[in-house]
């Protein structure tokens, strides 16, 4: 999103598991019944305790306040969509097409702008290949708008692989995301 109001602000970006899904309108309920929450608000407020724990021995306090503060979020709009029997958040509700349109338009005025790194797990393609949400595609199809095949712009495709390859790969596979980011940026 910055990278389209200002790219001339931006040298590069770096998506994982870029989902582009035209006319997707978010997930519906599988079943008609609510899904279990495995976080539990407990009356004396210790789950913010318990929040705020998990990383505090590694995070200094502002950095943890911040991560407590969004997994809040996340927390609070999973309880909304699981009583629905929701799961999963719709990957079309962002405007994909228009802000990658937006970068497209700056590269070829100014013959440069941003370049991109887009790395994608297998596993989380193929989680989303299991549920019907053609993963592969939707990842290769967002890649493809962003890199196109000219790799002389710089722009890359990263493809990490194993059952690490979750769509959380920064915590998942820490050494080879970093070792693709590092790779990436050295040759800017």
């Amino acid at each position: 999103s910055l990278a389209s109001r200002r790219p001339e602000r931006i040298r590069a970006g770096i998506l994982t598991n870029p989902w582009f899904s035209p006319g997707a309108t978010g997930m519906v309920a599988a079943a008609n019944q609510p899904i279990p929450d495995p976080f539990e608000l407990k009356s004396d407020g210790s789950h913010l305790v318990e929040l705020h724990s998990k990383r505090s021995g590694w995070l200094d306090g502002e950095l943890n306040f911040r991560v407590v503060q969004t997994e809040m979020a996340y927390l609070i709009n999973r309880r909304r969509r699981y009583a629905q029997g929701i799961d999963i958040e719709g990957g079309g509700d962002y405007d994909f097409t228009s802000t990658v349109g937006a970068i497209a338009d700056e590269r070829e005025r100014n013959g440069g702008g941003p370049k991109f790194l887009c790395i994608r797990g297998e596993a989380c393609a193929a989680l989303f290949d299991s549920y019907g949400l053609e993963g592969t595609k939707r990842f290769d199809e967002a890649c493809e708008m962003l890199v196109g095949g000219d790799d002389r712009r710089g722009d890359r495709v990263e493809t990490l692989g194993g059952e690490k390859s979750t769509l959380n790969l920064v915590n998942q596979m820490p050494e080879e995301f970093a070792a693709a980011c590092n790779h990436f940026l050295s040759n800017l």
